[in-house]
């Protein structure tokens, strides 16, 4: 091999080392953003769970207030008034 093309190569090998080094820490942080976008994911998964369970609770509240005054009262100083609605069934 002629002087120059060793020198290519070199210079080749050396930029095949970087580019492979600079693939290895980027990989690194994208896991880590990876993992973090996985908790907050979930977190949020949690959060629409407990929001679901709150709104069932209040509902089933609602529904006891109905025949409890002290159940209703409870939701009142809350800041929930509870109303009966009677809605007729539809005609065909």
């Amino acid at each position: 091999m002629k002087p120059s093309q060793v020198y290519i190569t070199m210079a080749l090998g050396v930029i095949c080392l970087v580019l492979s080094i600079t693939t290895m820490l980027l990989n690194r942080g994208n896991q880590e953003l990876q993992a973090r976008v996985q908790q907050q994911q979930n977190e949020i998964a949690k959060g629409n769970q407990l929001n679901q369970i709150g709104r069932t609770l209040l509902q089933e509240m609602a529904q006891l207030s109905l025949t409890n005054e002290k159940i209703k009262t409870v939701l009142k100083d809350n800041g929930f008034n509870v109303e009966v609605r009677n809605s007729a069934p539809l005609e065909p």
